[in-house]
């Protein structure tokens, strides 16, 4: 690409519609911006961005369609070079043309996805103006993004008209676009959007103050063509916290910046050190909210999950007065550690060490005189600092049905709750940080509140996602307690991963809309675990994978193998350090990730640490 862009400065018109050409096909080598945009969305590799080279102006020799291709590469480059885009249009729609109705996400787009059709006689033409030529444009659409941030899946065709006309100098230029939106490829969506978190609270108990951090994934978009200390995104990502959410964890989470908070003025970041002056409502906060806002800005700038952190240091001032210094808060709550629980026979359930070897003895936790005659399907262990920890097992009685058995307290006798009364498949249990108790059976979920009989949750809001017929194969809840990681079956189709943001009012549940966690080169899924707040590990067909939450097509960053499995495998649990399965064999096998060798460690099946 470079040798080609050299060449150009000799053979400008031939070498200009080539650089248009490649750029089109995905040869452009990196990112620009605008506001974050939510990504329901690799693995922990730090990823660095480089900017990309705007394809030229439009020249008298240049064709419609090639017009139009140059336009749709150039806006990857709007952000911090609107004039790139704008050189292809009207001077009239250049001055009217505002896109602020989010991305369109598109397939590769070439001169076989382009035709010109007709000319249309023009009215009146003036001595700068001739006929209009209308240009077809075909594809598919990938995905969305929303101006509220969110990244969704929106499959589809592209079936778009351009209208373009010449100028005095013979340039044709395009006059009428078919929306207020950019469209970008994919191949230009992956260099331009930078992978990051922006952080909301969790609730806490009304007589607490919140205290632990959510991450919601971004693609944040970088936007200056030499940005050694990353102002200009950082200055997207706090204008992302002061705006609040507007995708799939807002209602579930919180924010310190209360409403009409403006930053006053772009992030600079000195010695990495970020410092942010804030006005507006954040003037008249009270000490306590505004170290709230403190610890979100140091997460968001300092987080180094998918892509560099910006900061390692917050200097927050409010209306030019400083008003502290702080480091990057350590309050994301971290995957619970603790032993691994596994069913050992019908109606029993054991307990091997935190950290599983070969030689370990199982001990016996519960068995059919406790939690009565069925087959225990699942099992989950509270993620408390009590030890022995709280079980609960998901048991498919022999009559039909699902039922949960769990100790009321945490103490005493188990008792029964039904949650089916027929014949449906039980699938899988998981605590959240609260102590409410999660199940999964069928196409339904329903929670356990502590001291309640269960509740069903209403799924209406992932109906889309979840069709009749499909499967809830496994549901995990992060450590957060907010978010709800689901592995869904749909006959015909394979699995897919989906997160939701769970909402308790009341009494009542429901999950909010679903994002979509890419798994792109990952072959029928079959089990997931929480990896870390960030990362989920996925058991498919190739072996365990590190899944980041930001998702969407030509996810970035890739999910990353691990390791392979050992043969059979078909159940999976971890707790970031440690990686255990169970096989249709019947066997549990362990292995630390630091070392990753697997040994056989127990008989048994569905191993499961806290959570």
């Amino acid at each position: 690409m470079a040798r080609l862009v050299r060449n150009c400065l000799r053979l400008p018109v031939t070498c200009a519609l080539a650089v248009v050409a490649v750029a089109v096909a995905g040869c452009a080598t990196a990112p620009s911006g605008g506001s974050p945009r939510s990504a329901p969305g690799g693995n922990s590799q730090a990823q660095a961005y480089v900017q990309p080279l705007p394809p030229p102006a439009p020249t008298s020799s240049w064709l419609p369609d090639q017009v139009v291709l140059g336009f749709l590469h150039a806006s990857a480059s709007y952000a911090f070079d609107p004039a790139a885009a704008r050189q292809y249009l009207s001077p009239e729609l250049r001055r009217n043309w505002h896109p602020g109705r989010g991305v369109a996400v598109v397939g590769p787009i070439g001169p076989s996805n382009v035709t010109r059709l007709q000319y249309n006689p023009k009215e009146n033409l003036g001595s700068d103006q001739s006929a209009q030529v209308v240009v077809h444009l075909t594809g598919q659409q990938l995905a969305t993004v929303s101006q509220s941030g969110q990244y969704q899946y929106a499959p589809g065709n592209i079936n778009t008209q351009f209208m373009l006309a010449r100028d005095a100098d013979g340039v044709y230029l395009i006059e009428h676009l078919p929306l207020q939106t950019l469209m970008l490829t994919e191949s230009d969506f992956e260099e331009v959007y930078q992978p990051r978190n922006l952080f909301f609270f969790a609730p806490a108990p009304a007589s607490q103050t919140p205290s632990e951090l959510v991450p919601d994934p971004v693609y944040a978009p970088l936007q200056s063509s030499n940005s050694a200390l990353n102002t200009d995104l950082a200055t997207g990502l706090v204008n992302g916290l002061i705006k609040g959410q507007g995708g799939w964890l807002s209602g579930a989470t919180y924010t310190a910046f209360p409403a009409g908070t403006r930053l006053l003025k772009r992030v600079t970041i000195a010695g990495k050190t970020a410092q942010v002056d804030l006005g507006g409502a954040a003037a008249h906060m009270h000490p306590e909210q505004v170290m709230l806002m403190e610890e979100q800005l140091a997460a968001t700038l300092g987080d180094g999950s998918y892509a560099l952190p910006l900061a390692t240091h917050i200097q927050l001032s409010i209306n030019n007065s400083v008003q502290d210094t702080i480091g990057v808060p350590d309050l994301v709550p971290e995957v619970p550690k603790g032993p691994v629980e596994l069913i050992t026979g019908t109606s029993s359930v054991g307990e091997l060490s935190a950290q599983p070897a070969h030689g370990d003895k199982v001990q016996a936790r519960l068995s059919q005189d406790q939690i009565g005659a069925g087959t225990v399907k699942a099992v989950a262990a509270s993620p408390s600092s009590d030890h022995p920890p709280q079980l609960a097992v998901l048991v498919q009685a022999n009559a039909g049905g699902c039922t949960v058995e769990e100790q009321p307290g945490g103490q005493g006798a188990y008792r029964n709750y039904p949650l089916t009364g027929s014949d449906v498949s039980c699938r899988s249990i998981s605590y959240d940080a609260n102590g409410n108790l999660w199940a999964a059976a069928g196409s339904g979920v329903w929670v356990l509140f502590p001291g309640h009989t269960p509740v069903a949750v209403d799924l209406s809001a992932i109906a889309p996602a979840i069709q009749p017929g499909d499967q809830i194969l496994a549901l995990r809840m992060a450590p957060d307690g907010v978010r709800a990681a689901l592995l869904v079956s749909t006959p015909g189709s394979g699995s897919r991963l989906l997160m939701a943001a769970v909402r308790v009012r009341g009494g009542n549940a429901w999950f909010g809309p679903p994002v979509i966690v890419g798994t792109a080169g990952l072959t029928d899924p079959m089990a997931i675990s929480w990896y870390d707040a960030y990362h989920l590990a996925v058991l498919a067909t190739e072996g365990i994978y590190e899944v980041p939450l930001t998702g969407g097509p030509g996810q970035q960053p890739a999910p990353q193998l691990v390791s392979t499995a050992p043969p059979g495998a078909a159940t999976l649990t971890a707790d970031g350090t440690e990686l255990v399965v169970g096989t249709n064999q019947g066997q549990i096998f362990a292995e630390a990730v630091s070392s990753p060798v697997w040994t056989l460690v127990a008989n048994g099946a569905d191993p499961a640490y806290p959570g």
